[in-house]
């Protein structure tokens, strides 16, 4: 029986061509070994591919004492069909005559769970973490979906978790980080936004002899009342009456570069035009409509008329010249109180000069013309440029044939600032765009951090050349992030877990940036876009974080921690549907909890913890907070021309969104 056994073991490895002493146990099991199964709290291990031209090196786990053994090569039959077959699959070349180096162990270049080293004080929690972050990666929720996370210790820099580390993904509102962190590096501390007021000086008897230009560098914190402070500058100054009209000058501010496209330089922010409208006294009755701001430079046209039933109301808006056309179509219902719909203007420069006009005037100063664009053609004379030297060389009759007020206003002075305003400083700008994920903040410093930096306009394309080279003065490498804007709408940028976390702890340790940066994050449970996600976790208050979200992306990325036992981390989840966010968001939660339980030392089991977010918000931008319609109240007080569009909002609510 003993001798049958025998013969078929010989026959099977005739057959494949090798005897039982041409091959050690290792390689006759096969080339490829297969990993061991996951240990709860060592690493998995990775898989390894031997040639059978060089000496293998068996595989030792880290956290193991004792050299490593390394096994002579055997000889190989030259008419090993499987040998051959197995260098041809690993691409090895022929054996070299010298005595080969036996080839060294290379890690892989991402492990889950990189085990600390055996006389690491921190061994235990850090294999607790490990273990944590595991069961949240590998659980119910993220298990099926696509994750990349990176989490590092600042005070060691070394890396405690990482999955998917350098795999480029969405993500989506962190971005913001890059854009803020470039902001605040390229533009500084102390960096503020400008909005202008400038034509001639006035005479003596206040008056200015000619046209205001309005012209800013993009501000997106501007206000109705800070245009309503500059007009009562204005007018404590002296200044009675403006002869000329008030323009908005589509050039950003400090450059004579043409306006094609984008966002205009000169905006005031939540301005939108409210429409009223009530239903007629009987059915077939015109609907009734009313305008607010109530300006000369608003045209209402009313083709809404009242219905039985509820109906429906369309409000479009348009610009006609150097008006604003506001068109109300559709029908309402007669049993209806009314409804207020908010539209944003069509032209932000032109709405723009219109309030600024509109606050001259309830500042007690006349203004002869009316608001308008400047175009740049012939207006540098009319806003008072010293006299020309084709005007100088004229002859007696043509200056007989000049209007009287053309050439007094083309031999005016050269053009005065008036009034201006300025912004806060960078730093508390920037709280708004990453504690309430604002879009249109985002992009505004962003591309003043282009147009600073290269002059001219400002747009999208200088503005991610900034950030691009202000990473790469921080040392990071441009193959870890695509940009393409700076608010991560669309789904076109790019970063990998690694690079955010990586830059992270950049910015930390940067005085430039890092004081800053930190206080513009959202803060767990207390404000921002986390300030429901982290309630009654051991993380709250003590988490900094970025959220993002679109559609089948949410990330996660900051800093969480105790004193001097900060945690950098990283968490992009994609694949998920729109209905599972809140689940995503959740294990998010736990993943930060096991970090904030590893800085505080916490060994055992985790705590119950309420880690479901209640409800969470980003702000999409204030275009599509202004956008939107609501009931009217059956009293409504009658509001005052100037009031700040700020409260009319808040007495009928923004809606808000989450990109």
């Amino acid at each position: 029986m003993k001798h049958q056994h025998r013969k078929a073991a010989l026959f099977a490895l005739l057959l494949l061509g090798v005897t039982a002493s041409a091959l050690p146990a290792s390689q006759a099991a096969g080339i490829q070994q297969k990993p061991a199964p996951f240990a709860k709290l060592g690493r998995p291990t990775p898989i390894i591919f031997h040639s059978p031209a060089t000496a293998p090196r068996p595989f030792r786990p880290a956290n193991t004492a004792g050299p490593a053994t390394t096994t002579a090569k055997p000889p190989v039959s030259p008419t090993s069909a499987a040998v051959r077959s197995a260098q041809s699959r690993v691409g090895n070349s022929a054996i070299p005559a010298s005595k080969p180096a036996a080839a060294p162990w290379t890690p892989p270049t991402e492990i889950e769970r990189p085990a600390p080293a055996a006389d690491d004080p921190n061994r235990e929690r850090i294999l607790a973490l490990q273990e944590a972050l595991t069961r949240i990666v590998h659980g119910g929720v993220l298990g099926r979906l696509r994750v990349g996370m990176r989490v590092l210790d600042l005070a060691t820099g070394h890396v405690l978790y990482t999955r998917r580390g350098s795999v480029l993904m969405d993500p989506a509102s962190n971005q913001k980080v890059l854009a803020t962190a470039t902001a605040l590096l390229r533009l500084g501390s102390t960096w503020r936004f400008r909005t202008e007021l400038s034509g001639p000086p006035p005479d003596g008897d206040g008056t200015i002899a000619g046209d205001l230009i309005l012209r800013g560098s993009g501000d997106p914190s501007l206000r109705d009342t800070h245009i309503a402070a500059m007009a009562e500058d204005l007018a404590r100054r002296g200044v009675t009456r403006v002869e000329g009209r008030v323009l908005g000058d589509p050039r950003r501010l400090g450059s004579d570069e043409a306006f094609v496209a984008g966002r205009s330089p000169v905006r005031v922010g939540w301005s939108a035009i409210e429409v009223r409208v009530r239903p007629g006294d009987k059915v077939g009755a015109n609907a009734l409509a009313s305008l607010w701001p109530g300006y000369d430079a608003l045209r209402l046209v009313n083709q809404a008329v009242t219905v039985k039933g509820r109906g429906r109301i369309a409000v479009s808006v348009s610009r006609a010249g150097e008006h604003i056309q506001v068109l109300v179509t559709g029908k309402i219902g007669l049993g209806r109180h009314g409804i207020v719909i908010r539209r944003a203007p069509p032209s932000d420069t032109l709405y723009a000069a219109i309030l600024m006009r509109a606050a001259l005037v309830q500042a007690g100063i006349e203004v002869r013309g009316m608001a308008g664009v400047y175009t740049g053609e012939g207006r540098d004379r009319l806003v008072g440029t010293p006299v020309d030297a084709d005007l100088q060389l004229a002859s007696a009759t043509r200056l007989a044939d000049t209007p009287v007020a053309l050439l007094r206003r083309r031999a005016a002075p050269g053009p005065t600032m008036l009034a201006v305003h300025e912004s806060a400083p960078l730093p508390l700008l920037i709280r708004r765009v990453n504690k309430n994920s604002d879009n249109e903040w985002a992009e505004r410093v962003l591309e003043a951090a282009g147009a600073e930096t290269y002059g001219g306009s400002a747009n999208t394309a200088k503005g991610v050349r900034a950030l691009r080279e202000a990473l790469t003065d921080l040392g990071v490498p441009s193959s870890g992030y695509l940009p393409a804007n700076g608010s991560g709408l669309g789904h076109q940028n790019r970063v990998a877990p690694a690079t955010m976390a990586d830059l992270l702890h950049k910015l930390y340790f940067d005085p430039r940036v890092g004081p800053d940066l930190l206080q513009s994050l959202s803060v767990g449970g207390v404000d921002g876009t986390t300030r429901n996600r982290f309630r009654n976790s051991s993380a709250a208050e003590r988490v900094r974080a970025k959220t993002g979200t679109l559609n089948g992306v949410s990330c996660l990325s900051g800093y969480v921690g105790d004193k001097s036992d900060v945690v950098a981390f990283s968490i992009m989840v994609e694949g998920h549907r729109r209905r599972a966010v809140t689940n995503v968001r959740s294990a998010q939660v736990s993943a930060v909890n096991a970090m904030m339980r590893y800085a505080r030392g916490t060994l055992g089991p985790a705590p119950a913890e309420q880690a479901m977010p209640t409800e969470d918000l980003e702000t999409g931008g204030e275009t599509a907070e202004l956008e939107g319609e609501s009931e009217l109240p059956e009293s409504t007080p009658a509001r005052k021309s100037g009031e700040g569009i700020d409260q009319a909002l808040k007495d009928f609510g923004t809606p808000g969104n989450d990109p």
